[in-house]
């Protein structure tokens, strides 16, 4: 059998599926990843089981080239236990949802202003949400930085997570990014713990500069608040592809200042159907039985991100796009932790994605604004063996004319010009 590692390189989000159909096709079942027992896991028991902190450990799960490129040595994501919680409670404190209104509003009006000089030209999707997602982060997070500077700091972000696949030249990429980023951010907390700078108090430079971590740790921890939200341009993409074959009276509807669940349920179908990574790894710290299949001491585990957010017994007709599926639930929290699981699942005590909830707003605003264009892309197969995929055509979308006036001038006025 071909080991998955081989098959994921390959492959992309179609691995996983190959392998479990090579091997019989159960949900959960044995494999071999990177030379290693592997145990896949492929349905809510088996995501219990992954969140399982008594059955599972983070250290040392993810290949070291993928876990320091994406997260940066000694991240949050790679800790277990108290030293976890300890570290996971800043995160958790930056990302308050209190403190997450002025950054929502600052996105939300920048692309208002943005999506206004889109009319009438072919423009690239992605880059234009890289730099107003980028930019409104860093204001918000408390660096004082211009539009030059944000641009290339977003720019950078975007290249770390591009290359998270492991693709040739991405890879490459996003290591000389993730060494550009490190010293910029090691920069800005010096600054700020030396007194050459002063974040607003509460703002996340502030916050993470006033811990007892050493600078390094200091600097990845921020990078780690700033990569994520920089990442959501990539669902905003799918969105903006999901929203071009709408019918108009149902976009019409979705720019609504009501509209809130409509746009919860579009957002959560989107990240339903357009998962950002294929699979997520842990380890076994004991023997246990998941699904009928026998996990042993030291086993890697296999999350199967895709396999679980397609499961038929939860998600009929699982690849269809159908956001009234979603319209019965109006929060992160209704859902299962372990049956919808984009950014990972489990309970947000333990190693559940801290940034879940901030993404969700984040597309709401972004499908809000993109529902009120006239967009045409490009059509075409997007590419499943490239990690991370964007649309195809999301680089030569086409906006022909607004649809409509937004109509709360309050709601898309920018915090501050970001244009």
């Amino acid at each position: 059998m071909t080991d998955l590692g081989f098959l994921l390189a390959r492959h992309g989000y179609d691995a996983v599926a190959r392998d479990r159909t090579a091997r019989g096709g159960a949900d959960t079942y044995v494999s071999r990843l990177l030379g290693r027992r592997t145990v896949v896991l492929g349905d809510p028991d088996g995501a219990r089981a992954f969140y399982d902190e008594s059955l599972v450990r983070r250290t040392g799960a993810v290949p070291p080239p993928l876990a320091r490129l994406l997260f940066g040595r000694g991240a949050v994501h790679g800790m277990d236990g108290t030293e976890h919680r300890d570290r996971k409670r800043l995160v958790l404190d930056v990302l308050d949802p209190d403190r997450l209104d002025s950054l929502v509003a600052e996105v939300r009006g920048a692309l208002v202003t943005r999506a206004g000089g889109w009319v009438g030209r072919q423009v690239d999707l992605h880059r234009e949400l890289v730099s107003v997602y980028g930019a409104a982060t860093l204001h918000w997070a408390g660096l004082d930085v211009t539009r030059r500077e944000a641009d290339l700091v977003s720019r950078r972000l975007a290249e770390i997570v591009d290359g998270f696949g492991l693709a040739g030249s991405a890879y490459v990429r996003g290591w000389r990014a993730r060494r550009w980023a490190g010293r910029w951010a090691r920069t800005a907390v010096r600054d700020a713990r030396e007194g050459r700078t002063s974040p607003a108090t509460g703002s996340a430079l502030q916050m993470i500069a006033a811990t007892d971590l050493d600078v390094r740790e200091a600097a990845v921890e921020l990078l780690n608040v700033l990569r994520p939200t920089v990442a959501v341009s990539w669902l905003g993409c799918f969105a903006g592809l999901a929203l071009a074959s709408v019918p108009a009276e149902e976009r019409a509807r979705l720019v609504q200042q009501e509209a809130v669940h409509e746009r919860y349920a579009f957002a959560q179908e989107v990240r339903r159907t357009s998962p950002f990574v294929p699979a997520l790894t842990a380890l076994a710290v004991r023997g246990a039985e998941v699904s009928g299949v026998r996990v042993r001491e030291g086993d890697r585990l296999l999350l199967d991100v895709i396999g679980i957010d397609h499961h038929e017994s939860r998600w009929p007709a699982p690849r269809l796009f159908d956001a009234d599926r979603f319209l019965d639930h109006d929060e992160v929290a209704a859902e299962s932790a372990f049956d919808l699981v984009p950014q990972g699942g489990g309970h947000p005590s333990g190693h559940r994605c801290p940034g879940e909830s901030l993404t969700l707003r984040l597309l709401s605003e972004t499908i809000r604004v993109l529902a009120g264009l006239d967009l045409e892309v490009t059509p075409g197969a997007t590419d499943a063996t490239r990690m991370p995929t964007l649309p195809a055509g999301s680089h030569r979308v086409r906006v022909e004319r607004p649809t409509r006036q937004w109509p709360d001038p309050a709601w898309a006025a920018p915090a501050r010009a970001l244009g």
